[in-house]
């Protein structure tokens, strides 16, 4: 079982995910602050005045001392001991919960207790005494943490204040010492065999130069998994029926001195077995695959761990540093000959990673591959949207003409443009586009080992030319009202009023995609044009997991605000996204701002301003834990498992309107959904009885509510909603005249670009019709003459400003005004 394994000071788990509801400070809650109090206590410990020598002699003190307690065990022992202690067990089915279990505490104290044995020749360890090793594991955790944490002191120390690109560094580093799988790694397994396995003259080159595959290089890791762990059942079960057998005969009054021996012995092989009872052969993984012997041995060898003549001190550097020379090589080999792998999480980056470094050094195999890569990654990108966006006209690898020169870009005509450009993907729904930009390049080795020079390239190659490939398509269609394409010439785009950009990495980054704020101060980012930037399986669970397609593209609204990753800080998009679910991941906007983009509203209140002025950024804890129980319980066909529910938002009294929206296909059904999700949870209840309300109280000439929605420092996200009934004898078509003179009348006054029109029958109280509008140009005569009748926009006034109270529960937004005409 494999699952996402992420930053410890947020989340800290391994490949077994837990489980269990999220609170305000939960269990990963307190071990963030704990982790915090740890780090304060080691910096006020260094007290002079050049903390960065300080940090360097403290953190090589710290593995001085870890070596010397380290020195006295065998090595493979030690580090079956650190497995049961740091990697959480449960029964087969089950997920279990915890928050302090870490595979770096592993991986480190593996590194260094095999440095430690390779510095001294491979001399045999002292016998350890009875659960001696299980006593020094158990406080093992905190010489390791004093050492991880020492290593991040002494980047802090390090860090010019004045590179802008530090914190992305650090973060890059970071996401490398205490992330495992950024994404569940049975995803990752699926993609990585279809990169490396579906194109015969790569499968066929591997093969002929490796001896191998990749499906066989993975079923060798994962058969030294399971074989471990059938190694550690069988211990349990000995353990179990020793322990029982000797209880009995004491209960019994038969006292056996050898079954209590016996029971004593499997206690001590349990938790400190012999070598070879922690560790496979060459022979039982050929016996569990049924892959030859020769292919079997030379996935070991391409994959065996080689710390060379490394000591302790330059293993712990360059892991601490992000180089982990577990990540591409991860089977310890002992001197024997046995095999043992640290944990499985290590097994998905290692085969792709390792793997593509060979087929790099051929090159026309390397071209295909590369072309590949970025085909699987569009088709994926393509249906994963294809799912939230029902009905959406897809064009992919679009070719369209851009302006050549300033005279072009001055004349305004795509006709005469002559530079070609090309987006991966424009998604265009009623009124709504999408744009979408996908990279299928990674990280280098460089970048994960925190080099500024290398990290500024393939960001820019992953993130940067992404956004401006967007964006230069989204300027093009707000300019031109279209797009002049290759092959369908003129694409009418002049319907279009919301543009998003997105952009899709093949690579799983999360620490450095969900840290918006930091890519603009880097230069990364342009302010004026930030995309959503996911990796491809986040981008795959969360089209799972959207309900509606309005959750999807509300979703889109709020990630891609600018200030959302400076007010809520998490390293992986999931915990945004479930964050989003649960509270709405709404950032209140400057009420200033909101005043100049909508004048018709009244000035701030000393409140809002306030409010505004003492809000503080949120660190999200991990949210995941339910979404774990889901993943993994799934199309389980084990009747006798527990199906967990899947995460969904929080309920909307509106959802029966919305999904009527969406069954009539309305015209702009997804953006008008998206708007009334937007409420608080308070306010779309208020919107869901204000069909009622009129219908209750019914008049000759029908009523009508007018609502202007305002949450926004740009006018262009301006909505104006009006419910109203048609009265009894009334023609149908004079009141749908009137209300759509009335909707597109009362947006020009008020300066909104669209709105929406909820009529209701009085005579059945059925929703008779919903009428879109999404006109900004100038009225016509006959509607210029309406505007003479309507209610000046400062009688909005009267009405509770959006702000002027919280919001309480559900999706956060401003609350509208709301004024009957």
């Amino acid at each position: 079982m494999g699952s996402r394994t992420k930053c410890r000071k947020s989340r800290n788990k391994r490949h077994f995910r837990s489980a269990s509801g999220t609170s305000v400070l939960d269990a990963h809650g307190q071990v963030m602050a704990d982790s915090l109090t740890t780090m304060t206590t080691l910096m006020a410990s260094l007290p002079g005045d050049d903390p960065a020598s300080e940090a360097d002699a403290a953190f090589a003190t710290a593995i001085e001392e870890f070596v010397v307690e380290v020195r006295r065990f065998d090595a493979i022992r030690l580090i079956e001991v650190a497995r049961q202690r740091f990697l959480p067990m449960a029964r087969e089915g089950e997920i279990p919960v915890t928050a302090e279990a870490g595979a770096v505490y592993v991986e480190l104290l593996a590194l260094i207790a095999l440095a430690t044995r390779q510095e001294e020749g491979g001399a045999a360890a002292s016998e350890a005494g009875f659960q001696e090793m299980s006593h020094f594991v158990s406080s093992a955790k905190e010489g390791l943490s004093k050492i991880l944490y020492l290593a991040e002191l002494r980047s802090f120390a390090r860090a010019d204040p004045t590179d802008k690109f530090a914190m992305v560094s650090m973060f890059i580093r970071g996401a490398e010492v205490w992330m495992r799988n950024p994404s569940y790694p049975e995803m990752v397994e699926e993609t990585n065999l279809a990169l490396l396995d579906s194109v015969g003259s790569v499968r066929a080159t591997l093969q002929a130069h490796l001896g191998f595959n990749a499906t066989d290089a993975v079923a060798v890791l994962d058969a030294c998994h399971n074989l471990q762990q059938d190694r550690l059942n069988d211990r349990i079960e000995a353990m179990g029926n020793a322990v029982l057998d000797a209880m009995a005969a004491e209960e019994e009054g038969r006292a056996d001195r050898h079954l209590t021996e016996q029971a004593m012995l499997s206690v001590t092989s349990m938790f400190e077995p012999p070598a070879e009872q922690a560790t496979v052969t060459i022979d039982d993984i050929v016996a569990y695959t049924s892959l030859a012997e020769e292919c079997v041995r030379a996935i070991v060898e391409r994959f065996r761990l080689n710390l060379e003549t490394d000591s302790p001190t330059a293993v712990v550097e360059a892991f601490t540093s992000g180089r982990n020379p577990l990540r591409m090589r991860p089977l310890i080999v002992g001197a024997d000959g046995r095999l043992m792998l640290p944990h499985p999480a290590l097994n998905v980056f290692a085969v792709r990673e390792n793997l593509e470094e060979h087929l790099k050094k051929t090159a026309p195999v390397w071209s295909q591959y590369a072309k590949h890569r970025g085909d699987l990654l569009e088709s994926r990108t393509h249906a994963a949207l294809e799912r939230v966006l029902p009905g959406a006209r897809f064009r992919d690898g679009l070719e369209y003409y851009l302006p050549a020169s300033d005279d072009e870009a001055k004349a305004a005509d795509p006709s005469k443009y002559t530079k070609r450009a090309e987006g991966d993907h424009l998604i265009v729904l009623d009124d709504v586009a999408i744009i979408v930009e996908d990279k299928a390049v990674a990280l280098s080795a460089l970048s994960r080992g925190g080099k500024t020079a290398r990290i500024r390239t393939d960001l820019t190659g992953i993130i940067t030319k992404a956004a401006e490939q967007a964006g230069r398509m989204r300027d093009a269609i707000e300019r031109d009202g279209g797009l002049r394409s290759k092959d369908e010439g003129w694409i009418d785009l002049s319907q279009i009023r919301e543009i998003h950009t997105i952009a899709v990495s093949l690579d799983d980054i999360s620490t450095v995609l969900t840290a918006t704020a930091e890519l603009v101060r880097a230069g990364l980012l342009a302010a004026d044009n930030i995309p959503w930037t996911v990796s491809l399986h986040d981008l795959e669970l969360i089209t799972e997991l959207v309900a509606r397609p309005a959750e999807f593209l509300l979703y889109l609204r709020r990630r891609r605000n600018p200030d959302v990753t400076v007010m809520f800080r998490a390293p992986d998009e999931m915990d945004l996204f479930l964050y989003f679910f649960e509270a709405g991941l709404w950032v209140e906007p400057d009420p200033v701002q909101v005043r100049a983009a909508f004048p018709f509203l009244p000035e701030p209140a000393t409140a809002e301003l306030r409010r505004y002025r003492t809000r503080k950024p949120a660190f999200l804890t991990s949210r995941t834990d339910a979404l774990d129980q889901w993943f993994h319980t799934r199309g389980h066909d084990d009747a006798r498992s527990t199906l967990a529910p899947k995460p969904a938002m929080v309920p909307s009294p509106l959802a029966p309107l919305i999904d009527e929206l969406q069954s009539r296909n309305v015209t702009g059904w997804l953006s008008i959904g998206a708007t009334l999700l937007s409420g608080t949870t308070d306010v779309q209840r208020k919107f869901a009885r204000h069909g009622d309300e009129l219908l209750d109280n019914p008049s000759p000439k029908g009523r009508s509510l007018t609502v202007p929605l305002t949450a926004s420092v740009d006018p262009a996200e301006g909505w104006l909603f009006v419910w109203a009934t048609h009265p009894a004898g009334a023609n149908p078509e004079e009141t749908d005249r009137r209300l759509r003179n009335y909707l597109r009348a009362k947006k020009h006054q008020l300066g909104l670009p669209r709105g929406v029109v909820f009529l209701y029958d009085q005579s059945t109280r059925e929703l008779l019709d919903i009428c879109y509008d999404g006109h900004t140009g100038p009225l016509d005569a006959a509607l210029t003459t309406i505007l003479s009748s309507l209610r000046p926009p400062s009688e909005l006034h009267r009405s509770i400003h959006p702000n002027a109270k919280r919001p309480q529960s559900g999706t956060k937004n401003a609350a509208p005004h709301k004024r009957k005409r």
